[in-house]
């Protein structure tokens, strides 16, 4: 499932049905898992919000949504809806259009609808695994591209202990690679290929907020792809070894 959660006021709290409907599968041999990002805002297209009729439906939509990649008008980018719908003078949903008729399909934006509490109960079942499903277009991407999984380790291992680090860091990388049947990596050993993290326990959290959503995070001063350092002292070093990958058909 990709990726769970329960998005809008009206479905909040539901997560406890979807989460026993996956206990259901399970006992009957399915391997049913899922994956989450742990934010009570959502990522997509402007165009796709505007088809499934958000803003029609919803008066304070526009306030809930702020633009995160306009091309050709960075300007709007991380202003909410609502505040360009009343600088034009406009409903909610005109200025919608209009900002997809001059900037086209590629505009994306961050929309929150989801229950804090929700992202708890989903973090912590253990069919759930992390993923960013960052998206990393414009000034003002969600954050999620930059903070997914030090937030995890740093807010809710560490300071909230929602999970221990060790499951933390196993639905970040082992059970992820086993599920998508990719073999020699998302474990420590040798002979594995060396994509690598080094974390401080203690220090490690996300940095990237909705304001200035492009931030690094702390903590976390060494990262290794496919055994190429791209990550020195906190600093990129500018190598780029990453490659795609297949997964194991066999």
């Amino acid at each position: 499932i990709s990726h769970h959660k329960a998005s809008g006021q009206e479905w909040w709290g539901k997560v406890t049905q979807s989460l026993a409907q996956i206990e259901r599968a399970q006992a009957e041999g399915l391997d049913v898992t899922a994956d989450q990002y742990p934010y009570t805002a959502s990522s997509t297209r402007l165009a796709a919000m505007a088809q499934n009729g958000q803003f029609a439906r919803d008066d304070d939509a526009g306030e809930r949504v702020l633009l995160a990649a306009v091309p050709g008008h960075a300007e709007w980018e991380g202003r909410s809806m609502a505040d360009l719908a009343s600088e034009w003078d406009l409903p909610v949903d005109q200025a919608v259009e209009r900002v997809i008729e001059q900037a086209g399909d590629g505009v994306f934006a961050v929309s929150f609808g989801i229950n804090e509490d929700d992202v708890r109960m989903v973090l912590q079942h253990p069919s759930t695994m992390i993923g960013s499903d960052g998206l990393g277009y414009g000034s003002k991407p969600h954050p999620r591209h930059y903070g997914t999984f030090p937030r995890v380790l740093g807010r809710y291992s560490r300071d909230e202990g929602l999970l221990p680090l060790e499951t933390a860091l196993h639905k970040m990388t082992g059970m992820a690679a086993a599920k998508f049947h990719l073999p020699d990596r998302g474990t420590i050993r040798e002979g594995a290929i060396a994509d690598l993290v080094v974390f401080d326990p203690a220090t490690v959290i996300d940095g990237a907020t909705y304001e200035d959503s492009r931030r690094t995070p702390v903590g976390m001063p060494w990262v290794v792809v496919n055994g190429t350092v791209v990550v020195r002292d906190g600093t990129h070093t500018g190598a780029r070894p990453g490659r795609g990958v297949l997964r194991d058909q066999s």
